[in-house]
């Protein structure tokens, strides 16, 4: 008994210590990142008159990993625009510029223990980054960079995937070209990479007219460019539209789990670029398609999940528009769905409106859809979603109609939703970010259930000159990093919803 007494104190002092731990260091326009389940913090430290640039890493639970620093000469923080950095091909990348060079920048690279790769002073600031100017329909698999682009004539578009190999993790990136893919040169509407691997390349591919005229998934040798299989989503003789939002492959099976959202042809036209979503609350359709190793198919349903019915203000209708954001297959084969709904009032405009969560649950030989109770977590938040020209916060914009099937797979640029997740009493909660472009300002609220309706909690609102950044460890606990607005300090701490 006494040892079930000592373990379970040793238990809460631990829990205590993870929710009521906090880190405050002194580091000068400090910021951070959450990488293969580390925190990296990383700012200037002034010694004398040479200024460093330092970088300290914290595992989940706040202890001190490792830290490194790097000279950056004789300098003060004033003299550099923001730290920029990034995880590309798996390695931390930190660019420091210079104000008044604003030719040329300084890159220090790191592994996740914080050990030196490359340190290049003074190169080219426009080859910081080369994946920049190539549009945002690229894939990277560790040092591999899958890139789909386009070359039109008179006639038609033609798509080509292309992949290219880091030439060497030691110096800037340059990418050594190896192999070619060509789509098919007529009606070919859209292509992205889902996913890749050592293995397989996976795209996902719209064919808007011909005898191949739907939705597909191309299997490609990751080596050769070879096609391997390619998978109609619709089935024959189906002219409807499979619009696809998420995937998941299993690395054991090497089996490949397709969601997504069923469009009558009369709805969207990507040929003429027009639609009409009038009745989409009541036709919405999803789908889901199993399947095996081989690229075959094992699993084919699609279930009615009936939108939100249409807002009329004035003479305009508001539609509402499923965007898949989570896709979780669990060990008992149901999956979880997390997706956001956004509101379309103007043409070609999106905007985020709220998040619903549903369940696909095997039953028999079918499958079921359990939807939750919907809310509109935006409700609370007076003004959430501005209007107003020139703000695109929480929007995502369409050229036109034929942008829809892009919609529905492409990630937001600025996300609004920070976590959704389920509270103690199976209640749906959210976490939305509100930025102000103008003033940089962001607000973070907590969404939820109370007793009749949904109500917010504000959790932190930045001042000027402050950063704040959430990084959630579990369903319910998160870590906050937060400077002061003299941006000399930071402050990590771990709560608990």
């Amino acid at each position: 008994m006494g040892n079930r007494i000592g373990i379970f104190l040793v238990f809460l002092v631990v829990s205590v210590q993870l929710f009521c731990q906090n880190v405050k260091r002194n580091l000068i326009s400090a910021n951070s990142c959450y990488y293969r389940h580390t925190i990296y913090t990383f700012g200037y430290e002034q010694k004398k008159d040479i200024l460093f640039f330092k970088c300290i890493s914290y595992s989940t639970d706040l202890q001190l990993k490792d830290s490194t620093e790097f000279a950056l000469g004789k300098h003060l923080p004033a003299d550099y625009l923001e730290i920029s950095s990034d995880t590309l091909h798996d390695v931390l990348n930190f660019y420091f510029q210079l104000a008044d060079q604003k030719n040329q920048v300084t890159l220090l690279r790191l592994n996740n223990a914080l050990q030196k790769v490359c340190a290049v002073e003074n190169f080219d600031a426009n080859h910081v980054n080369s994946l920049a100017a190539f549009d945002d329909e690229k894939y990277i698999h560790h040092q591999d960079l899958y890139l789909i682009r386009t070359s039109a004539d008179s006639l038609n578009k033609q798509f080509y995937l292309s992949k290219y190999t880091v030439k060497a993790m030691d110096k800037p990136f340059e990418y050594d070209f190896k192999w070619q893919y060509a789509f098919e040169r007529k009606n070919i509407h859209r292509a992205s990479v889902i996913y890749a691997n050592n293995q397989y390349v996976i795209i996902y591919a719209h064919v808007d007219d011909g005898l191949k005229k739907g939705q597909w998934i191309l299997r490609l040798n990751a080596g050769t460019g070879d096609i391997v299989k390619g998978l109609k989503l619709n089935a024959k003789g189906d002219n409807r539209h499979y619009l696809y939002s998420k995937a998941i492959y299993d690395t054991v099976t090497k089996g490949l789990d397709i969601i997504g959202s069923i469009y009558p042809t009369a709805m969207i036209d990507f040929n003429r670029q027009s639609s009409n979503f009038s009745n989409l609350s009541v036709v919405h359709q999803l789908f889901l398609i199993q399947t095996d190793s081989s690229g075959e198919v094992t699993t084919r349903i699609e279930k009615p999940f009936p939108l939100p019915p249409p807002k009329k203000t004035g003479s305009t209708f508001t539609s509402f528009h499923l965007k898949i954001r989570e896709f979780a297959k669990q060990k008992d084969s149901s999956y979880t769905v997390w997706a956001d709904l956004y509101e379309q009032a103007f043409p070609n405009i999106m905007a985020y409106y709220s998040s619903w969560r549903f369940t696909v649950v095997p039953k028999e030989s079918d499958y079921i859809i359990k939807p939750s109770t919907f809310y509109a977590s935006t409700k609370p938040l007076l003004n959430f979603i501005s209007f107003a020209k020139g703000d695109p916060y929480g929007k995502l914009y369409l050229n036109n109609a034929g942008d829809y099937d892009k919609f529905k797979y492409i990630k937001p640029t600025n996300p609004v939703v920070v976590k959704t997740g389920l509270d103690s009493l199976n209640n749906q909660f959210y976490i939305l970010k509100k930025t102000d472009l103008l003033s940089g300002r962001k607000t973070f609220n907590y969404v939820f259930l109370g007793k009749k309706d949904l109500e917010k909690k504000l959790l932190f609102t930045s001042e000027k000159g402050q950063t704040i950044n959430l990084y959630f460890m579990d369903k319910r606990t998160y870590i906050s990093f937060i400077t002061n607005v003299t941006g000399t300090e930071f402050e990590l701490k771990a709560t608990k919803l």
